[in-house]
């Protein structure tokens, strides 16, 4: 089967001089986790996911031993935000990206993302214009179908902040 066929086409384009701030907003929905960085012609450019927003705020020589010792942590991220909210999503993409193209394979795909250790690929065209994205749930839920066809009953969320008795797993 294609990537085409399961790919996702409702993305986040941003231009490369959209701000870290509008970056954050747009990456803060559940879903896509990643901004493509795009030119007038929907030339992909680059790629900006959380983790990239990530690793502008907290600096490289933090780590959980240190992070225990601040005492005012919002006070802190604060301050790491207004250091980097004048970077632009030019500064921060990465432009050495894996891709796949429309009629390439989903098991093609999914080792592709396995190899890079990555959940998602951009979908382009020869000419490097984006078209979707395609994830490993999509690919897994593509080869799973009758999961995708079952009453939406079964598949329940269990709140693990009730009571354990209403928590009932199957």
């Amino acid at each position: 089967m294609d990537v085409a066929q399961c790919m996702r086409t409702k993305l986040i384009l941003v231009g490369k001089d959209c701000n870290f701030k509008t970056l954050i907003c747009k990456l803060a929905t559940p879903l896509p986790h990643q901004a493509y960085i795009v030119d007038d012609s929907y030339t992909l450019l680059g790629i900006v996911s959380a983790m990239d927003l990530l690793r502008e705020i907290i600096p490289s020589y933090l780590n959980a031993d240190l992070a225990r010792s601040v005492t005012d942590e919002c006070d802190f991220l604060q301050k790491r935000v207004e250091m980097v909210k004048d970077k632009r999503a030019e500064d921060i993409m990465v432009t050495k990206f894996s891709f796949v193209y429309p009629h390439h394979q989903l098991l093609e795909a999914d080792i592709l993302i396995a190899e890079k250790g990555i959940n998602t690929l951009p979908v382009i065209d020869k000419h490097g214009k984006i078209l979707g994205e395609i994830t490993r749930r999509d690919i897994l839920l593509q080869l799973i179908s009758d999961c995708a066809e079952k009453d939406l009953k079964d598949r329940q969320l269990i709140d693990l902040a009730k009571p354990a008795p209403q928590n009932k797993m199957q």
